[in-house]
């Protein structure tokens, strides 16, 4: 089985669905699947050699980490040609995602999707959410186009469901238990965050506005005014962290971590923040559990699938600070009730593995591949 794969999100990207693909490949690899990547970004490590082509592409306006392919579909279609894939499998919604449709339906070969990143629901965030509804009906053509469109958590499903999005299944998300783990705890680390033992917040991820970190920072100042003794970590960089700097300097800013460094920072907390209403899955919550962390997040989007209300961690209500901060309080000034959510969150994570899920992934290209052949002989004969 041969399978190409377009992304605009690839190492050294660090974001989820880069990750995602990462740990993608590694089963890709143990399984024996023939694969190739299409991509703006293409990893230097010895083991993606000629496993990508790399496409033209320009910088995403919003994040110019990012970027955006301008594909040549006549060169696209000569390196497909070349590589003649059995199932084509589209990450994102653009022009690479387009010209592989343009691909798959002119030789005869299935296309599915897979839907990582709610990116409409972003533009609100920079006051263009008059445009919202364009982008969703955008997606919805782009997707139903798709012979199979997967979602990383039934939250996702649900919702893109009663949107009218069809032909949905479910891809759910690993954790690696060898990389986030209690194991990575590490004192000296944890002295310098808080000198006098005191309850360690954490948060990771990018400080932009759609991750919500201002409920954050709002229920940050609610504990300081009730007088709530903490310290409140954010691993992460972003265009807030100069206002946050100035606004709030007793923040721990650690800026972007990976690795085992990163490792460290889950493990060596007491708990761990969340308040973004805009995640399809939520990888960090795992990588949280699995490093013995409750949690607190938003009762909203693929992170509400994450959290077992009132034995992991808790569920505040979307958008709402106050309510954040009481669910913050109850978890840090509880220490029995802290530990207790650890040990259930710990456990949660241990039972999921991305070689299982991605297992089952393969298993579905092959099934999908299988009808999409008995359907064409139908029509042909």
């Amino acid at each position: 089985m041969r399978v190409a794969y377009f992304t605009e999100s690839l190492p050294p990207l660090t974001d989820g669905v880069s990750r995602t693909l990462s740990y993608l490949k590694k089963t890709l690899d143990s399984e024996n699947v023939d694969y190739k990547f299409y991509s703006p970004f293409c990893p230097v490590d010895d083991d993606w050699k000629d496993k990508v082509y790399r496409i033209i592409s320009v910088p995403f306006p919003l994040y110019t980490n990012y970027r955006i392919s301008l594909p040549s579909f006549h060169d696209l279609e000569h390196a497909l040609k070349n590589f003649q894939p059995d199932l084509i499998h589209i990450c994102s919604p653009f022009l690479s995602g387009l010209a592989a449709y343009d691909f798959a339906e002119k030789h005869g070969v299935p296309a599915v999707n897979s839907f990582h990143t709610r990116f409409i629901s972003y533009l609100k965030y920079y006051g263009h959410g008059w445009f919202e509804p364009f982008g969703w009906n955008y997606l919805r053509w782009f997707y139903n186009r798709g012979d199979k469109n997967f979602v990383p958590s039934p939250a996702t499903m649900r919702e893109l469901g009663e949107m009218g999005f069809k032909n949905l299944a479910l891809w759910a998300r690993g954790i690696d238990t060898d990389r986030f783990s209690p194991a990575f705890a590490d004192n000296l680390l944890r002295e310098k965050w808080s000198s006098d033992g005191k309850p360690i917040a954490l948060f990771v991820g990018r400080l932009v506005a759609e991750k919500d970190i201002g409920i954050l920072l709002d229920a940050h100042n609610i504990l300081k005014q009730r007088k709530i003794e903490y310290k409140l970590v954010l691993v992460g960089k972003g265009p807030l962290r100069p206002k946050i700097e100035e606004m709030m300097p007793e923040i721990i800013l650690m800026g972007h971590l990976e690795g085992e460094a990163l490792s460290r920072a889950y493990a060596s907390a007491d708990l761990f923040t969340f308040p973004s209403t805009t995640e399809t899955f939520g990888n960090v919550i795992q990588e949280a559990a699995a490093s013995g962390l409750p949690a607190i997040g938003a009762a909203e989007g693929g992170v509400s699938d994450l959290i077992r209300d009132g034995e992991t961690g808790y569920l505040a209500r979307p958008k709402d600070a106050l309510d954040f901060a009481d669910k913050m309080e109850m978890i840090i000034m509880n220490n029995p009730l802290r530990n207790s959510f650890a040990a259930r969150a710990l456990e949660s994570a241990s039972k999921n593995s991305w070689d299982v899920v991605n297992r089952t992934l393969i298993d579905d290209y092959k099934k999908i591949i299988d009808i999409f052949k008995k359907r064409l002989n139908l029509q042909l004969n």
